[in-house]
């Protein structure tokens, strides 16, 4: 299970070897769903906020290029995505979390949870930031190991706050899209 890093405590080398890393497990996922056999048959970029991670339409963040929850209720599990729909990878595309941001002036977030799911059944990760995030020693922290989201997964991803949130809060995540060579970017 994964566990969050403060940026502050990475040198560059480090920072570039997580990215790296989140790469090459796409690179195995994608291997073992038989989308590709090397580095050279996929394509990778930042994931973006409306258009890789709200699919279909009017699932997950609704305002374009922006990572902003909803509202949050303290002590309580709710959606990272401001439309409270969960998003669903297209075909072909795998999704890969290496990074957590917060730019909240004054962040609430303790915990986020990755799931999978429509009704998030399997979780595949369990991260506290409160101690990194949350106490501004940093605004971001890496994943000691990424989390993978395969073609057609529905991306069920949670956080929790200590107290209530009534605008939405800067919440935004690292996130490779790796997609077969010669596919249309999303």
């Amino acid at each position: 299970m994964s566990y969050a890093i403060p940026v502050d405590e990475l040198s560059i080398a480090k920072i570039e070897g997580f990215r790296q890393a989140a790469q090459a497990a796409a690179l195995r996922r994608a291997m073992d769903l038989k989308l590709a056999t090397s580095m050279k048959e996929l394509t990778f970029h930042e994931a973006f906020p409306q258009s890789d991670l709200s699919n279909p339409a009017a699932n997950g963040y609704a305002a374009v290029a922006r990572y902003l929850t909803g509202a949050i209720v303290a002590n309580t599990w709710t959606s990272v995505f401001s439309s409270g729909l969960v998003p669903q990878l297209q075909n072909n595309q795998i999704a890969v979390f290496y990074k957590i941001m917060d730019w909240t002036v004054t962040p609430q977030v303790t915990q986020v949870r990755f799931r999978l799911g429509q009704t998030g059944t399997t979780t595949l990760a369990w991260v506290n930031v409160e101690n990194i995030i949350n106490v501004k020693l940093t605004p971001e922290c890496y994943l000691s190991e990424p989390v993978v989201y395969s073609p057609n997964q529905w991306m069920f991803i949670e956080c929790i706050t200590r107290g209530a949130v009534a605008v939405g809060e800067i919440l935004g995540f690292g996130c490779f899209i790796a997609e077969p060579v010669g596919n249309q970017l999303s």
